[in-house]
């Protein structure tokens, strides 16, 4: 697991339940591991799950025709209609 080799100088604290500590005591005798190291490792997998999700929901991905279609529509002059007009002015009055 990535930065598992890294030197342990910082922490991150929180309190659980007994029940809790119990589960995550038993995972990590299970698996061979002891529990703060099990716990940090899991930690690790969904945070770094959870990221890689985001940075996909937050980025996209076009084709070629895709990116063409787009470019030309962000480089087409802006033509505006008569309610967004009247909401630029609205606007600029009360601004």
């Amino acid at each position: 697991m990535e930065g598992t080799m890294s030197a342990m100088d910082s922490h991150i604290n929180f309190r659980m339940s007994s029940q809790d500590k119990k589960v995550i005591e038993m995972a990590a005798s299970l698996k061979g591991y002891k529990p703060n190291t099990y716990a940090r490792q899991k930690l690790l997998e969904i945070a770094q799950k959870d990221i890689l999700e985001m940075s996909q929901i937050h980025s996209l991905i076009l084709n070629e025709k895709e990116w063409l279609q787009f470019v030309a529509i962000m480089e087409a002059p802006l033509q505006l209609n008569d309610n967004l007009k009247k909401a630029i002015q609205d606007f600029n009055l009360n601004t």
